[in-house]
């Protein structure tokens, strides 16, 4: 049964009061994921046409170390970037996709 606009009223003043009460923690996670989206953008920019390892990305990004690694580590589990051989002690990435074949050997006709 549809809601009349008697019953609607009621709930849109609840939500504006919350968003009233919660406006510095809905502008800080505004600014996080903001943030999150200018590190990833970098990151996947830097590896665009360049292999490079964490220390060497977290250099040409200007982000710290940890961060980069965390950012590497997601991209990498839902594939979109590629882990290379190791330079020295650290593995490269490069921006790609995996084929159907790397995804699941054997599968892919």
């Amino acid at each position: 049964m549809p809601e009349t606009s008697v019953e609607i009223e009621p709930k849109k003043e609840a939500l504006k009061k919350l968003r009233a009460a919660r406006k510095e923690q809905i502008a800080a996670a505004a600014s996080r994921i903001k943030e999150q989206r200018l590190a990833l953008k970098a990151i996947r920019a830097n590896l665009k046409d360049a292999e490079l390892t964490v220390p060497e990305l977290a250099a040409a990004t200007g982000l710290p170390v940890t961060e980069v690694l965390w950012y590497v580590a997601s991209l990498k589990k839902y594939g979109e970037i590629l882990e290379r051989p190791k330079a020295g002690s650290y593995y490269r990435y490069r921006l790609g996709q995996l084929k159907a074949e790397e995804h699941a050997p054997g599968l892919a006709d």
